[in-house]
Formats: structure tokens, sequence, C-alpha cells
């Protein structure tokens, strides 16, 4: 009996280069060998998506992912029949926005009724989600509400570091106020808690500090004092190997990074900036925190070549790739 995991791949923003980097990713003839994924989204948009780039790709309408044909050259789509053929192409709108969430809400309860394995999605545009009424951040934040999980992280893995995001996307004059020593706490949980399941039994973290200089003993900030060393020194009482604050500039810039298994930032661009540096654009992002696996690609809708066929397929394999090895190794524990 075939136990390969079947991966849930929604389609995103229509109106973006979700579509586009599906079908090509559908190309690849290896794909199949290495992954079983059908695809929640509009057939009929793909289908248009792929007489345009991929004319060689055919549709197979599913109606439950067991019943995909995981075929080279076939995508097998749950059909949402959720997009208008006038949807405009490269913008925000309402009807993007509606389609990406009833995307993500079916891949959610497949997940959670075990119908699929993992999630890959493809990338939303904020500002469509806002105009349809869905107001999140981005997917981290939807996936921990739809899964009722009181506390999620934004993993991005790259080619030889993995960062942690302590906040994810917030203002940058309102990072202050989340940074608390329960926040640093449970963030360092969740790393460690992937890691000992994914990587290894004895991870390795390191954490940043948030001011320059971690603070320069309270100089510059005092964050570091009132709350990261604290939710460092609970952790390391419990068993857990995590170490710092390190100031990111010369964490990140200095040799033996890579003996490190994860490194938890404080922000957003602290943490981004190094690891895109560091993939090249092919890294992935995963979702600690959630009772289902998740991955997803590390760019997003660049609606400034929608329609230009420049988007390239080979991040979107890669997060596919990512989501079965992981689906792979939880499988086996079980």
């Amino acid at each position: 009996m075939d136990k390969t995991p079947i991966i849930g791949l929604t389609m995103g923003d229509p109106a973006g280069i979700g579509p586009e980097v599906i079908v090509k990713a559908f190309q690849d003839d290896t794909l199949p060998l290495q992954c079983k994924a059908v695809v929640i989204g509009d057939a009929r948009l793909l289908q248009a998506t792929a007489k345009k780039y991929a004319p060689e790709v055919s549709i197979h309408v599913v109606d439950h992912p067991s019943e995909g044909w995981f075929q080279t050259c076939t995508i097998d789509v749950i059909d949402l029949k959720n997009v208008p053929e006038n949807i405009p192409a490269g913008v925000p709108s309402v009807e993007a926005g509606k389609a990406s969430y009833e995307a993500i809400t079916t891949a959610v309860k497949l997940a959670l009724n075990d119908e699929i394995s993992a999630i890959t999605t493809a990338p939303i545009n904020k500002k469509s989600l806002h105009l349809a009424g869905y107001p999140f951040p981005g997917h981290t934040e939807l996936l921990g509400h739809l899964t009722n999980s009181p506390q999620v992280a934004l993993m991005m893995a790259g080619n030889s570091m993995r960062v942690v995001l302590a906040t994810t996307h917030v203002p940058l004059e309102q990072v202050k106020s989340h940074i608390t020593q329960e926040r640093i706490q449970k963030t360092i949980h969740l790393t460690h808690e992937w890691l000992t399941q994914h990587v290894t039994a004895v991870p390795n973290i390191a954490v940043t500090g948030l001011n320059p200089h971690c603070g320069d003993g309270g100089i510059f900030g005092q964050e570091e004092n009132e709350h990261i060393l604290p939710a460092l020194k609970a952790a390391q009482t419990e068993g857990i190997q995590a170490s710092g604050p390190f100031s990111a500039d010369s964490l990140f810039s200095r040799s033996g990074i890579e003996k490190y298994d994860a490194v938890i930032c404080m922000y957003h661009d602290q943490g981004m900036i190094p690891i895109k540096m560091d993939s090249a654009g092919q890294g992935v992002n995963i979702t600690l925190g959630l009772p289902i696996l998740r991955t997803s690609v590390d760019h997003g809708t660049a609606f400034d070549i929608v329609g230009k066929n420049k988007a390239c397929a080979e991040n979107l394999k890669m997060a596919l790739r990512t989501a079965t090895r992981l689906a792979q190794s939880t499988l086996a524990l079980q």
C-alpha cells in the first residue's frame, strides 16, 4: 500500500503568480515521484493558466484528495469554483481575497481530518484578504486562528540556517511591546519541540537581542535584561540548550552560525534579511505551533510580473518537497 503523504497545495491569491508557479511546477516530470500534491483552488483558472504557460499540463478535478492520479504533467484539483472570469490580474480585490481565504480554510479542514498530511501554500495578498473582510496580518496568524492554536511562530529554513521569529507582521514601533518573557519562552519551546521532532534529539538554539549590542548593559534598552535573559534562563533550567542573547549583526556575520539548529530573532527584518541572503530566494516557510504541518514559498504574489511569464516555480517545488519530508518524519513516529 502506498503511504506517500498527500500534500494540499492552496492556489494562493488568484490575481498573483500562484497559479503560474503551480502549473510550471507540474511541468517537472520528477515532481510526482517526490510528492503527491492536490491543488485546492479554481480549476478553470488553472486550466487557462496551464494553456498559456504549460500546455502539456492537464487538469484533473477530484472531489477528495484520495482520488488524485498523481501523474506526470497532471494537476489534481479540488475545484472550489470561486474565481470569477473577469477578476483583475495583478491588483488586490475582494474576490481574490475571498478565494484565497476559502482555499486556506478548505485545506485546514482536510488536514485536521487527516485527509491530507500537510499544507503547502502559494502566496496570498494581505490587502486582498483585508478587502474581503479577513483582517489577518498573514498566513501564520490566519492558520493559528483556524486551528485554535494559542501561539504560533514563523520559521524560515534556508541553505545553512533556520530562523524563527518571535514577532512577525508587527509595525516596528510596536515590536517592543510584544517582547515579553512569556512570548520569548514560548517561542523557544516551539522551536525546541519542532527541532526535536524533525532535526535532532538535542537542538542547539541561539537567541538574539532586540536592541543594538543587546542593550549594552541597559544603556540602549532593558528588554534583554527584563525579558530575554529571564526567558533563556527558564528554558535552560528545563534542559533546553538555548544561548544568548546575541547581537544579531555579529551573530549572523561570523563563521560558526551553522552550529545552531535555529536562531530565534526578535522581529521580522532582523531574521528575514540574513535568511533570504542565505537561501538566495529558495527558503521555505514553516509554521510552528500548529496541530498540522504547513510549508510555504519564500516570496509574495509579485503583482508586478503577473502575466509576463517571469515567475519561477523552483521555490514552490522546494516547499512541496519539504512538506513531504516533514510529513514522512511525522508519520514515522506514529
